[in-house]
């Protein structure tokens, strides 16, 4: 699991006070949305994600064996390693407001074959000699990615280290 930026017309963007959701996609199905309360003296979303993470981990038998969910069958889950996973990202960072620092930005970024979609700068308001960059790529590996924040967090003129936030494209179901 991991922080990530979504539209902010699908249904998990409208989830709030004491309700949960997680949308889960599967290849017969499509999409799937489960909603309901996690808070208060229902069932919490820490234990909804303890689950998940002991079915991610292949712990079925310790989690659901009182629910005789295939009780005589242990399975090791598919799960992605994390610098395989591609997605779309948003990058802020601060950068130092001179010549030559965005087209040093920009050259780290296509060093490591990662492309732009879409930047936004504004000028500066800050008084320390920096301004907010925002930065926005297409798909892309988080590996790439990852190595890519280091490179420009060793600037000097990129400070403090950059944020980075994935951005998913959830599909909608159009039946």
């Amino acid at each position: 699991m991991h922080p990530s930026f979504i539209s902010k017309d699908h249904a998990l963007a409208r989830v709030n006070g004491p309700f949960n959701a997680i949308s889960i996609f599967g290849h017969a199905v499509g999409q799937t949305l489960y909603y309901g309360r996690g808070a208060g003296m229902m069932p919490t979303a820490s234990a909804v994600v303890a689950d998940i993470i002991d079915v991610a981990l292949g712990n079925n038998q310790t989690t659901f064996n009182h629910t005789r969910i295939a009780p005589h069958q242990q399975f090791a889950p598919l799960v992605e390693k994390i610098d395989n996973v591609q997605s779309r990202f948003y990058i802020r960072l601060m950068a130092a407001d001179e010549p030559g620092v965005f087209a040093r930005i920009g050259q780290i970024l296509s060093d490591h074959q990662i492309s732009i979609s879409g930047v936004l700068q504004h000028e500066a308001a800050v008084e320390d000699g920096t301004v907010p960059v925002v930065i926005t790529t297409h798909m892309t590996m988080q590996k790439q990615v990852s190595a890519a924040l280091s490179s420009l967090a060793g600037l000097g003129t990129v400070c403090p280290k950059p944020v980075c936030i994935r951005i998913v494209d959830i599909p909608e179901d159009k039946d």
